[in-house]
């Protein structure tokens, strides 16, 4: 690993926690703890972010950075405000984006008590406001007073100021797409080497689109598969019919492996080239001959099925009459059946021979 990144996001706090990045704070341990998983980098860049905080954790952190005794590179990436500015002034070449904001202004706390602690406490800011300033001194270009005037003033710097006052290096510039580019030194050239099928690749590709923007009636012959791909001929024109050993991508990818087309014919491709086209397969006049037996059995057997089924509703049919003449006969049976016995509830204690018979059938 050559450049080891620790990243300066959030508040400088001092809760020495592995929880405290969770909360949006950097502390001397978690500064430690990004560096530890790439200790063996060569060099180091600071990405700074932040609003400031405690004051003796950033004093500690831009210690503890400066003693790894590898290059810095501090980089603003948004505010750099309070505390965080001396941890910006631990790189030895110290970048800011033109987006960025600079800011410096005077230590300041809360403290309770009588009036010897309070009067103690703000001894305590001047000696601290003298520290930062004298630090700012050391590492810029402007003097001890001048920096307690600007951090009096809590001063917001832009880029353009922050360089002038030395407290940056450089301003970082974005990038431009440019036409040609001229290296100034060899070492500036790509040290990748390609093959010579790779470089005659590149170069017909080129060559194709050089010819393409002269002449603006040239287009590529594209190709769709049977489920919408789109084959790039980038060496072809739209009349020519692609063959073997003719150049393809999909998505700007080399074409790999087989695409079958509506056509019914398969391209098959290797690292983007066209290795072979497959024919639409012919159908097989005795399988065609099969099946078409096999179909007129079927319709025979339906149609046999459909006699059946009409000569089964033809009985259930006349199993129904049948059972209606049925069910009429037993009504008729019914009705010729009675009773002449009779029950008079008025006469009691009647001799046996007195009690009327009990016929149960009339015949």
């Amino acid at each position: 690993m050559e450049e080891a990144h620790i990243y300066i996001y959030g508040d400088v706090g001092y809760w020495q926690s592995k929880d405290a990045q969770d909360w949006g704070e950097v502390t001397l341990s978690s500064v430690r703890d990004q560096y530890e998983s790439q200790k063996n980098a060569e060099s180091i860049t600071l990405h700074i972010h932040s609003p400031g905080g405690y004051v003796t954790e950033g004093f500690a952190i831009h210690d503890y950075i400066r003693s790894l005794g590898k290059p810095v590179t501090a980089i603003i990436e948004g505010m750099c405000y309070s505390i965080a500015t001396v941890i910006a002034l631990a790189g030895d070449k110290r970048v800011m984006t033109s987006n960025s904001d600079f800011m410096i202004h005077n230590p300041w706390g809360m403290t309770g008590g009588d009036s010897n602690e309070v009067q103690k406490y703000a001894d305590d800011l001047k000696k601290l406001e003298q520290k930062v300033a004298d630090f700012y001194a050391a590492k810029t270009n402007i003097t001890s007073e001048r920096a307690l005037e600007l951090m009096k003033a809590e001063t917001f710097m832009s880029p353009e100021d922050a360089l002038k006052e030395g407290f940056i290096t450089e301003i970082a510039t974005v990038m431009k797409a440019v036409a040609y580019y001229k290296p100034k030194k060899k070492e500036q050239m790509s040290k990748e080497v390609l093959t010579k099928k790779e470089a005659e690749s590149m170069l017909g590709k080129l060559g194709d689109r050089i010819k393409a923007f002269l002449d603006p009636k040239v287009k590529n012959k594209l190709i769709q598969d049977a489920t919408g791909v789109e084959l790039d001929f980038t060496a072809l024109t739209d009349e020519q019919t692609p063959a073997v050993g003719d150049l393809a991508s999909v998505d700007g990818v080399a074409a790999e492996g087989e695409y079958l087309l509506p056509s019914g014919e398969t391209y098959v491709f290797a690292e983007g080239a066209l290795t072979e086209i497959k024919t639409a397969e012919e159908d097989d006049p005795e399988q065609i001959t099969d099946l078409k037996l096999q179909i007129k059995s079927l319709k025979k057997n339906l149609l046999n099925e459909k006699s059946n089924v009409k000569a089964l509703k033809k009985e259930n049919k006349s199993f129904k009459n049948v059972l209606g003449d049925l069910q009429k006969e037993i009504k008729s049976v019914k009705k010729s059946i009675g009773s002449d016995f009779k029950h008079d509830t008025k006469k009691k204690n009647l001799k046996p021979q007195e009690q009327g018979s009990r016929k149960l059938f009339k015949d």
